[in-house]
Parts: C-alpha cells; sequence; structure tokens
C-alpha cells in the first residue's frame, strides 16, 4: 500500500490550484520510472475518462495491487468529475485519475482517484480501455 501512496504523490502537482486546460495528459512507463509521453488534455480524452468513471463496480480489494511493469496514464479532470457509488461508500468530486494498465497478466486495469478533498481512492472498473489506448498511442 505505501507504493500506490508513494506513486500517488510523484504524480501529484503538489499545488492547491485548480486545474487548467493546460494541464497535460501523462504516459507512465513504471519500468522505466518516467514520464515517456504527454498530450493534449483534449475534449475526447475527457470524454473517454467520464466512460471509465462512469463503469467504476467498486474499490479494488486487494491489499496492494501491483504497480511493477504497467503503463500509467494520467488524467487531469477539467472540470472535476462527481463519482457516486454507494455500495463502495464514495461520495466525491474527483480532480484527476490515474489509469493503471498491466503490461502482461491477467489483472485488468484499475484506477487511482484523487479527489477535490485530497483523498486517494482506489477503484475497478468494467469500461474498456481500448480508446484510450488509441488516444495515447499504445499498442
Amino acid at each position: 500500500m505505501w507504493l500506490l501512496l508513494c506513486l500517488a504523490l510523484f504524480f501529484s502537482s503538489g499545488e492547491t490550484a485548480i486545474a487548467t486546460t493546460a494541464e497535460q495528459i501523462e504516459l507512465f512507463d513504471s519500468d522505466q520510472q518516467k514520464v515517456v509521453a504527454t498530450f493534449d488534455n483534449t475534449a475526447a480524452l475527457q470524454a473517454e475518462a467520464q466512460h471509465m468513471l462512469d463503469s467504476v463496480s467498486g474499490r479494488v480489494l486487494e491489499f496492494n495491487p501491483s504497480l511493477d511493469h504497467v503503463m500509467i496514464v494520467k488524467i487531469p479532470l477539467i472540470p472535476p468529475k462527481h463519482l457516486a457509488l454507494r455500495s463502495a461508500g464514495i461520495d466525491a468530486d474527483i480532480s484527476e485519475m490515474f489509469v493503471i494498465m498491466p503490461k502482461q497478466g491477467s489483472r485488468p486495469p484499475w484506477l487511482i482517484l484523487h479527489t477535490k478533498q485530497y483523498e486517494t481512492v482506489v477503484v475497478e472498473f468494467s469500461g474498456s480501455v481500448k480508446k484510450l489506448r488509441e488516444q495515447v498511442k499504445l499498442p
């Protein structure tokens, strides 16, 4: 769990300013331990992020989901999106999301969400990442 917290802190800007349209989408490769590409935060990427949020099914139940051999897409949400999932006890405005996509294995993608209240929520979702992968030029 501490690795998850470190990654969340690594990606956060540390600033309290409200997100602007100038914030970029970042693609992070955990094997290289760096951001390997940035993209404009387009309406299409915002719509794809909304589709993923709409398909959130609950909290990740694993104690420490692996961040080894993954690609992570950081998407600042402009404006923040509301997520309410009563069964998981989630009712928050999400300002930033990280889509975690394992490079191999059977683990489906999952999300790390940052709220406007500076909380971190780790959730499963049922939506596809196919369009997102195309938009950030992943095979």
